[in-house]
């Protein structure tokens, strides 16, 4: 990437050193200039076309030779490459388009010069200087401007001295004028494009610069994102962590109360979870804690939030749930941790979690501590009674058996059944 105090050009001509950068300023300054371009050699042919009127009262007796010099070469040459500009071979062309309008308009002044009579021929002298500030002023390219420029001037010399009669001192105050306006507008045009390629390069590194920054900038915000995502998962199970929790579960109750939806919490503890720690380390009890975590997020719904509660116990909260619905994924949770074996190098290990069910009804004023606090009896209870159970909270402290000693058989996916509610639209999802 290049800096301002380095000189990313030739001090010559102005070329960028590196190719590619010069392409995309020559691309840049074509679009930019293309506009002028076409203005300038509408300008050129009607200024050359207006000065015909003249011809009839400066030079009346060579008339017939400047107006075929002027409407039959020079303005139909400016009116074609005009016409150019507007295909797609113009850009190719440019350079050589431009430098055989702007020498023949200039050569066709010196021309005018040689045959014209005196003083006509004095006064032919202003346009040859009119043709350089054309070069000068509305030529995108600070080099061939001077090769126009100093072309005129050349050829100029050539004509007027060996075809002219006019005077020596004459020829020579016409030559040092010619010289010091060439001179001057290279140093104009010099300084103009100078400008305009470290305007571009400027804009360039700019444009580098906002990009980087737009990269940057989308970085650190992925990184934020990945870092507040990682803030609210437990990094063992990948289950939200016990802050992230109670952030969901004030929203969910909140949101419940407002719309009178219920609202079930299942908490779930892994049964003698001390025993396999200590019989087959810490390392076979990580890895049953996330075989849980696993079976647990592939077991809810996608509407609940599951979360790792602490140490082995997890929490489950249940949004537009009763607490028939939520028995029965309590129920469908403990039956697949029963059936869960993990193998290690001193045996399978068994799985089996307690389960403990509140619901916090419709129009009910409850407040997410007692909702936490009654799952958390049925979790007592659930213990209490030998584990492996799964027990549902009520008023009277009255817990309701597991489905498997139910009156009725257990419900399945299919069954109908399955999509009962409170608003009747829950649907298990695997």
């Amino acid at each position: 990437m290049y800096t301002f105090k380095e000189t990313p050009f030739n001090f010559v001509t102005l070329a960028f050193l590196d190719s590619d950068l010069e392409r995309e300023f020559q691309n840049d300054y074509f679009e930019k200039t293309l506009f002028q371009i076409r203005l300038a050699l509408l300008f050129a042919a009607f200024l050359y076309s207006m000065f015909g009127i003249l011809d009839g009262f400066v030079t009346p007796g060579i008339k017939q030779y400047t107006w075929f010099i002027r409407f039959f070469i020079v303005s139909p040459l400016l009116l074609v490459t005009f016409a150019l500009t507007y295909t797609r071979y113009f850009r190719g062309l440019m350079r050589f388009l431009l430098f055989l309008a702007g020498f023949a308009g200039g050569a066709g002044i010196v021309v005018m010069i040689v045959i014209a009579p005196s003083p006509g021929n004095h006064l032919y002298y202003s346009g040859v200087l009119l043709c350089a500030l054309f070069y000068f002023v509305f030529t995108p390219s600070f080099i061939l401007a001077s090769v126009l420029s100093w072309s005129l001037f050349a050829i100029y010399i050539f004509m007027v001295y060996f075809c002219s009669r006019i005077s020596i001192p004459a020829l020579l105050n016409n030559t040092s004028l010619f010289i010091a306006y060439n001179i001057t507008g290279m140093v104009a045009c010099y300084s103009f494009e100078r400008y305009m390629r470290s305007d571009f390069l400027q804009r360039r590194i700019i444009h580098a610069r906002t990009e980087e920054l737009k990269r940057a900038l989308l970085d650190v915000e992925m990184a934020r994102g990945k870092a507040e995502e990682l803030s609210q998962l437990d990094p063992l199970t990948g289950l939200f962590n016990r802050r992230q929790f109670f952030s969901v579960a004030e929203q969910e109750l909140e949101r419940n109360i407002r719309h009178h939806h219920c609202l079930s919490l299942i908490m779930l503890d892994i049964d003698h979870f001390k025993s396999i720690n200590d019989t087959h380390g810490h390392c076979v009890g990580d890895t049953v804690l996330q075989e849980v975590g696993e079976k647990i997020r592939n077991t809810v719904r996608r509407s609940d939030t599951p979360c790792r509660y602490g140490g082995e116990e997890f929490a489950i909260l249940l949004p537009e749930t009763d607490s028939l619905a939520a028995l029965m994924i309590g129920s469908r949770l403990q039956k697949v941790m029963e059936e869960t074996i993990v193998e290690t190098d001193k045996g399978p290990a068994s799985i089996t979690v307690s389960v403990g069910i509140a619901t916090m009804q419709e129009n009910a004023g409850a407040e997410l501590d007692s909702l936490i606090e009654q799952a958390d009896q049925a979790l007592y209870v659930a213990k209490n009674a030998g584990r492996n159970q799964v027990r549902v909270w009520n008023p009277d402290l009255e817990i309701a058996d597991t489905w498997r000693n139910a009156e009725k058989p257990p419900l399945t996916l299919q069954d109908e059944s399955d999509r009962e509610s409170c608003n009747g639209d829950n649907e298990w999802t695997r």
